[in-house]
């Protein structure tokens, strides 16, 4: 999910030829795939005995997963349809810094369950 969360980013943020359809069509895909791999993660480390912080946030990507359409059709609405929404400015950065929060959290959690499943972690 980390990776495919970073091509995601990738395809929104770099802009070679303008608006290209096949671009925006391979993000909106990614878009979906990692929206259910957030929740099949989330549903799948809720049902192990893995600390309740990992699930948490594990949650909470989830979350933002889900947040994160609504932002996505309010700017390609405006790039399909030539609409002018208001702020798209403030809404493109809000679904930039959700991005990113997907893959921090995406990535702690990778880190973490494979630290708990591993038994690499030690008690102070």
């Amino acid at each position: 999910m980390v990776w495919l969360a970073f091509l995601q980013i990738v395809l929104g943020v770099v802009d070679v030829l303008g608006f290209d359809m096949v671009r925006v069509s391979g993000h909106v895909i990614l878009g979906l795939v990692i929206l259910g791999l957030a929740h099949y993660n989330n549903v799948k480390i809720k049902k192990t005995e893995a600390p309740d912080r990992l699930k948490r946030t594990a949650k909470a990507t989830a979350i933002l997963a889900t947040i994160q359409p609504l932002f996505g059709i309010a700017l390609l609405v405006n790039l399909m349809l030539v609409v002018s929404i208001p702020l798209v400015g403030v809404v493109n950065f809000l679904h930039l810094m959700t991005a990113l929060a997907i893959i921090t959290q995406a990535s702690s959690v990778a880190t973490a369950y494979d630290i708990w499943e591993e038994k690499e972690f030690t008690k102070s």
